[in-house]
């Protein structure tokens, strides 16, 4: 009997051995590789990882990672491996099994940041591909994706806080943006396709100019005003679009410019940035007056003069630079 055991024993203990030893040898070199959000297989996985640090059995340590998730009932953590100099396939598969990666990086995209202005933020703080995130905007088939009218997807992100795989591909992060604000659209119960580009349109508008929580819904009015009665919009920040210049008198002629709506009636032919839901609520649901100017106070309460006519405006105007001069002089 005692022959039987010692028999089963070695025919056991053999086998694992030889497995520890195996899985004890080292990568060839140290690498890092990237798990992304819809990455699902082991074997793709534990390929990237092989590719990025070059170990001698891949096919074991695949073997051994889905072994080791069955055992779990674990799955694969998106994230970014980083393999150290001198690691052993044991390494990998427990960095695997245990998604153990680098920290995810909270992002926040604020309201009304461009598609630009984002590609930048997640370029110098997750190291994501800015051109790439702008190629996504660009791309038809991300407009076709979403039922998009707009020549980009500018305006069609949700301004938020996200989590994020620092390198990840830029259209997984993109596309969670993307879904964000379609979750947004349909809790305001814009599904209708036709003017939900307008609607977003006007909303990144109204984002640009109002700072004030109590000034969303009136400036909303100016503009549902001047588009019925057929007046030019004469909204600044559309002229500011893709770009970081102040504004001069040339720029205001400048009709090659078909989001310059001083020379062009009616909405630019997309959204200047990604509106919040407060300015989407607003844009929905614009307050009702005869109010078809604003300008800036100028006072520092960072409001805004509302006028019936262009002469009520210009008297607001100088009280404006009168406000601004008295700053001045004050500094």
């Amino acid at each position: 009997m005692r022959r039987w055991v010692v028999a089963a024993s070695i025919v056991v203990t053999v086998p694992l051995l030889t497995l520890f030893v195996i899985l004890g040898r080292s990568v060839g070199h140290a690498g890092s590789f990237l798990v992304e959000r819809s990455q699902r297989g082991v074997a793709s996985v534990v390929d990237l990882a092989h590719k990025a640090s070059d170990f001698p059995d891949p096919s074991l340590v695949a073997t051994v990672v889905r072994a080791g998730f069955r055992l779990t009932g674990g799955n694969l953590t998106p994230g970014l491996y980083n393999v150290a100099e001198g690691s052993t396939q044991w390494d990998i598969v427990r960095m695997i099994l245990r998604g153990e990666r680098e920290p995810l990086v909270k992002l926040t995209v604020p309201e009304g940041f461009t598609m630009f202005q984002i590609a930048s933020r997640l370029k110098h703080r997750a190291g994501i591909d800015s051109a790439a995130f702008i190629a996504w905007c660009r791309s038809a088939s991300s407009r076709t994706r979403y039922n998009v009218k707009s020549p980009t997807m500018d305006g069609f992100l949700m301004p938020a806080t996200y989590t994020v795989i620092r390198t990840e591909s830029a259209g997984a992060i993109a596309t969670i943006m993307a879904d964000a604000a379609l979750t947004s659209w349909r809790s305001l119960l814009v599904d209708n396709v036709r003017s939900r580009d307008s609607i977003v349109t006007l909303a990144s508008i109204i984002q640009k100019e109002a700072v004030r929580e109590d000034e969303y819904t009136t400036i909303a009015g100016v503009y549902a005003n001047r588009l019925q009665r057929s007046m030019r919009l004469e909204a600044d920040p559309t002229l500011q679009y893709g770009r970081d210049l102040a504004i001069t008198r040339s720029d205001l002629r400048d009709a090659s410019n078909p989001y310059n709506t001083y020379q062009h009636a009616g909405l630019p032919p997309g959204p200047i940035g990604n509106p919040g839901v407060r300015a989407m609520r607003a844009a929905l649901n614009p307050e009702r007056h005869e109010y078809v100017f604003f300008v800036a106070r100028g006072d520092g309460t960072r409001g805004h003069r509302f006028a019936r006519s262009y002469a009520e405006h210009l008297g607001n105007v100088r009280l404006y630079r009168s406000a601004k001069s008295q700053s001045s002089s004050l500094r």
